[in-house]
């Protein structure tokens, strides 16, 4: 039973993780000022939320999810055997990939999140989590406004053609977002016990992520809001008891739903219009990872080891046609995980999504339940999922998406009127009807789940900050030092190779590149600037030829020229 000190520590808690999970950037402190910090806060208040929960742990308060509970101690059970056991570099695995981060911590993390949203979900928790929500798609929308006149405040280097990434680094997770913004936005606006002039600014919002979404130059956006206000035009219905329409626009999402995926596959009427290089590219990414999938079953590859095996899993046309597509992420969520983990990691996954999807079912065969706060949760949910298929990980989105479902699942568990008459007989069975003074397991619990957290999570950050402070002295001593610390982290030392071996620092150069071959073999990148070095030698040659046949089967003859005539 939760006081109303820990509950509002909890909302704290909550808002702040989310706040901070979506918008921090450190553009001034690290070479990825997006994911590594979005990595570190989203542990920390994880941990912390966590800490929380068991510091007024009682069983009846978990009862209720306990199915959720389980399918995710399941999935974290199954993350830690494929940490373990599937041959990947630990502190890859643990931590993720540069640029990524999408390793076990974060999987942890947002699995915490999730079911500390599900253990609080409430119409009261909904409506703080609406303003929560609503602030951030706010924040959003300015910064990628000022990004779109050309304003940008920091000093990104920006590989993409559009300038609008917000605080994801990517017009397209930009655009994703705004998506799954104006679907909740929309959704929102039908309160009707909200006064006009709120309901009102919400149709703006919802206007203006149109815009936003225009602004990226990105299609996801579209796609996924598309998505998310079908699914609330549906439990609309639902609630106005329109039934049989609710039915007949089911029937007509799903047929839309089928010919926009097999669009999606190049295959239908839609597909000349869906046949865009970017879905071209997807559609090879998806074929290797299904082939990883196919060769590593049960463990995977490793989590955020897309990119080291994806020359081994693509196929000989794949390797000789588009030699040079390579990515680091097979852009679905649920292929990612399949080819990280396997099928077991796969398989409790999509039971997440079931128990998701038969939540929604529950609450709206209760029909009292289904509020339009519920609704917009929904909507936002289905409208993260519809981007989830064929986009990527990316923390920013993927701790709403998690919490969102969690919001749902926690919802549908709560009483309905009828079982609330009934408990006000019982009073004893009401959740919190009996009160509790604040204890010291509730400020001790979080403290101890943030030092816990910051023990996992600071190690990365600074190292990544030392080393980008090495790189601004211009130190090659700094640089050269710097190359090694812990965790290792492979492109901190392919960029400290490069660096010194433009300025003559040859035998450094070559030491810290055989480092990295050592420490991450699968590092493809590695043995090619290994195998370019001036001071490589004929045996370092040798072992880069095989290394890079090893890792690049299909292209055994290119690599062997490529390497030897260097």
């Amino acid at each position: 039973m939760q006081t109303k000190e820990q509950n509002g520590l909890q909302t704290l808690i909550f808002s702040l993780g989310l706040l901070f999970s979506v918008l921090l950037v450190t553009p001034y402190s690290t070479m990825d000022p997006i994911n590594l910090p979005k990595m570190v806060v989203l542990v920390l208040f994880s941990f912390t939320w966590l800490g929380l929960i068991f510091g007024y742990f009682r069983l009846s308060e978990f009862r209720q999810n306990r199915l959720l509970g389980a399918l995710l101690a399941g999935f974290v059970l199954d993350a830690f055997l494929v940490l373990l056991f599937s041959g990947r570099v630990f502190s890859e695995s643990i931590y993720g990939i540069s640029g990524r981060n999408t390793g076990f911590i974060t999987y942890i993390s947002l699995a915490i999140f999730m079911y500390g949203a599900a253990l609080n979900s409430s119409e009261k928790f909904l409506a703080r989590f609406r303003v929560i929500f609503l602030s951030i798609g706010a924040i959003l929308l300015i910064y990628g406004f000022i990004q779109f006149v050309g304003l940008e405040p920091f000093p990104y280097v920006n590989i993409y053609a559009n300038n609008v990434f917000g605080t994801f680094g990517n017009p397209n997770f930009q655009s994703a977002f705004m998506g799954i913004f104006g679907a909740f936005a929309l959704s929102s606006a039908f309160e009707i016990k909200k006064g006009g002039a709120y309901r009102a600014a919400l149709v703006v919002l919802f206007m203006a992520s149109i815009f936003g979404i225009y602004s990226t130059n990105s299609w996801q956006g579209f796609f996924n809001l598309a998505a998310g206000i079908s699914f609330a035009c549906i439990l609309l219905l639902f609630r106005s008891q329109k039934i049989l329409l609710a039915k007949l626009l089911v029937g007509l999402s799903i047929f839309g739903t089928l010919i926009v995926s097999l669009g999606i596959l190049n295959i239908g009427p839609l597909a000349s219009i869906l046949s865009k290089a970017s879905l071209e590219a997807r559609r090879l990414y998806w074929e290797a990872a299904i082939r990883l999938l196919g060769q590593h079953p049960f463990l995977g590859v490793g989590l955020d080891g897309y990119g080291d095996w994806y020359r081994r899993g693509r196929s000989i046309e794949a390797a000789q046609n588009n030699s040079g597509l390579i990515s680091d992420s097979a852009h679905s969520v649920p292929l990612d995980i399949a080819s990280g983990g396997g099928f077991p990691l796969l398989l409790i996954y999509l039971a997440l999504i079931f128990l998701t999807v038969a939540s929604i079912v529950k609450v709206v065969r209760h029909n009292t339940n289904l509020t339009i706060g519920f609704i917009a949760v929904t909507s936002a949910w289905v409208s993260y999922q519809a981007q989830s298929l064929i986009s990527i990980n990316q923390i920013g989105l993927g701790v709403i998406g998690w919490t969102l479902g969690g919001l749902i699942i926690g919802y549908s568990n709560l009483p309905t009127d009828s079982e609330s008459k009934i408990n006000l007989k019982n009073p004893s069975k009401l959740k919190g009807s009996n009160s509790q003074s604040i204890s010291i397991s509730s400020f001790f619990g979080p403290l101890v789940g943030l030092l816990v957290g910051a023990l996992i999570a600071l190690p990365p950050y600074i190292s990544a900050n030392k080393f980008y402070e090495g790189l601004k002295s211009s130190d090659a001593r700094v640089i050269n030092s710097n190359a090694y610390l812990r965790p290792l982290e492979v492109r901190r030392m392919l960029v400290a190779a490069n660096l010194l071996e433009k300025n003559r620092f040859f035998k450094e150069s070559l030491e810290i590149a055989r480092s990295a071959t050592k420490s991450f073999p699968d590092s493809y990148q590695a043995w090619v600037l290994l195998g370019s070095l001036t001071n490589a030698g004929l045996a370092d040659k040798a072992k880069v030829n095989t290394e890079l046949h090893r890792l690049d089967p299909n292209l055994k003859l290119y690599l062997f020229s490529h390497v030897a005539h260097r």
